[in-house]
């Protein structure tokens, strides 16, 4: 069904609590997709890198959209213990998921091995990354730019960067590069899903 992007934040405000389970939140989000049109105020994009645009936040979830440029890729992270619903809405993202043989850490001689995913998610691929264990990276290594919409349940404000080479996870802020629409000011270097 095409809904504005205010019908979805309205259709996810009507899930109880005790529904906003992953199953029940998958069905929505794939039964859902976004009329363009009504999508585009938060549609920042910026060069070789990707932006996390904030459509809603309350206390039980957040609506993100992430735009991203050609060659763009999130750090490798976790959701801090929070469910993660993506769901590509233009172009392609390559989804990569990995396991921890030391625990989430955060910590030194963390070390992470792939554990699958998708090479190339298409329009309307909904993905669900759930616990300490959710560790991936999502990148979009493709010549078109992408945008996704990622459902966080509950908010969060912060999360943990893996670096396989270095072996280490550090807690990192998250931070957005715009809020209803409007670009955040000053604007920060950092940006992360």
């Amino acid at each position: 069904m095409l809904v504005a992007v205010e019908g979805i934040v309205e259709t996810l405000r009507g899930v109880p609590p005790p529904r906003f389970q992953p199953g029940h939140i998958c069905k929505l989000l794939h039964d859902l997709s976004v009329r363009p049109e009504t999508l585009q105020p938060f549609l920042h994009f910026a060069p070789r890198r990707y932006t996390r645009n904030l459509i809603y936040r309350d206390d039980l979830f957040e609506l993100i959209a992430l735009c991203w440029d050609a060659g763009s890729a999130s750090p490798i992270h976790n959701h801090s213990n929070q469910l993660c619903w993506l769901a590509v809405h233009k172009g392609a993202l390559r989804l990569e998921n990995f396991d921890s043989l030391d625990g989430p850490g955060p910590g030194d001689r963390i070390r992470l091995v792939p554990a699958g995913g998708l090479d190339r998610a298409p329009v309307g691929c909904v993905d669900l990354q759930q616990g300490d264990a959710a560790i991936h990276r999502v990148s979009n290594p493709f010549a078109e730019r992408a945008v996704s919409l990622h459902v966080y349940s509950r908010p969060y404000d912060s999360c943990i960067a893996y670096d396989r080479e270095k072996q280490t996870a550090r807690e990192i802020q998250l931070f957005y590069h715009s809020v209803g629409g409007k670009l955040v000011s000053p604007q920060r270097e950092e940006h992360f899903q």
